[in-house]
């Protein structure tokens, strides 16, 4: 039985459309997959928030918050400090003089979703985590 040119044009068509989804899919992985990501890059942005806000406490306050509660409370702040997903508070752990651990539970690993999308920003290298829970190391700049 002969297929038309017509016809087998079309399989092949179609064929080839099952094969690049397939491909984006592996690559970018599934909706849940993107949701995932996306909350997890909602987790940086929130962190990367209230380490701006710490570095504007600093100077009225010559010292750091004792809690992230205490940072969000600022008169005229709107600041996210809990997680999008659980609602669990952010871990916040204040150091020495200027230091202090910024925590969040992420689901991503970052630096394998940054090689599938081949975008290396300094934002996503100043934020990059794996799976789990993870604490990134600050310091409020010495010179503000």
């Amino acid at each position: 039985m002969t297929l038309s040119f017509g016809r087998t044009l079309i399989l092949a068509a179609g064929a080839a459309i099952l094969a690049s989804s397939a491909l984006a899919i592996a690559v970018m992985g599934g909706p849940g997959d993107q949701r995932l990501a996306r909350m997890d890059l909602r987790r940086t942005h929130d962190l990367d928030r209230i380490e701006t806000e710490m570095n504007r406490y600093w100077p009225k306050h010559q010292r750091l918050p004792a809690d992230l509660t205490e940072l969000a409370s600022q008169p005229g702040l709107s600041l996210v400090v809990a997680d999008p997903l659980t609602g669990a508070t952010y871990r916040y752990l204040p150091g020495a003089a200027r230091a202090y651990r910024l925590c969040a539970r992420f689901d991503t690993d970052s630096g394998q979703r940054d090689a599938a999308r081949r975008s290396e920003s300094a934002s996503s290298e100043e934020w990059r985590h794996p799976v789990g829970e993870f604490c990134f190391d600050r310091e409020v700049p010495s010179n503000l």
